[in-house]
């Protein structure tokens, strides 16, 4: 796995990002700009820089005013991808779907064992056990970047189903990152 990119630092990335974006969004129907800025983060994102591909996945979450649909699948996907490249930005953005992953792992019998293997302290914990949730999850619904890209651009808005799914993958998978995290060397 990659080493973790800092929160302030991937911050303050993603910052200059959003500030070129507003740059070039501020006429809708100046729109070069856009699609030059959005086809630089797509070949960044996928050569597999996490900054760019959490970036993407800002942008798929809400949409860009007459210029990009909110496109959920797209948001969540670039966000695992951000994390298991190791954004701690997008990992601590995600906690809201890895609350409970991240205390049935912190409440496992074996714990002690797998802060002392990873080195985990209270400060760190979030981005160390969420870039191993982030990568299993990876794994588990063949994530890459290139398969990310290629889905449609179209308007697709979160959904019970979705999300339903979402949760089903992130329970298939923590006994995964327990058992990795448990065997680290």
């Amino acid at each position: 796995m990659k080493e973790l990119i800092k929160k302030n630092d991937a911050y303050k990335a993603f910052l200059s990002l959003r500030h070129a974006l507003l740059k070039c969004t501020d006429d809708r129907y100046e729109s070069e700009n856009f699609y030059e800025l959005l086809a630089k983060t797509k070949k960044d994102a996928l050569a597999g820089d996490p900054i760019a591909q959490d970036f993407l996945s800002y942008l798929y979450k809400s949409g860009v005013d007459y210029f990009l649909h909110e496109n959920y699948t797209k948001y969540i996907d670039w966000s695992f991808l951000a994390g298991a490249n190791g954004n701690a930005f997008a990992i601590e953005k995600l906690q809201f779907l890895f609350s409970y992953a991240y205390d049935t792992i912190v409440e496992d019998k074996d714990f002690g064992l797998i802060k002392y293997l990873n080195n985990i302290d209270e400060y760190n914990y979030i981005g160390i056990i969420g870039q191993v949730i982030c990568d299993e999850l990876v794994k588990e619904l063949n994530l890459t970047p290139e398969l990310v890209d290629k889905l449609p651009d179209k308007h697709e808005g979160i959904n019970s189903s979705s999300f339903t799914g979402i949760r089903k993958s992130i329970d298939a998978i923590i006994p995964k990152v327990i058992e990795r995290m448990k065997s680290r060397d």
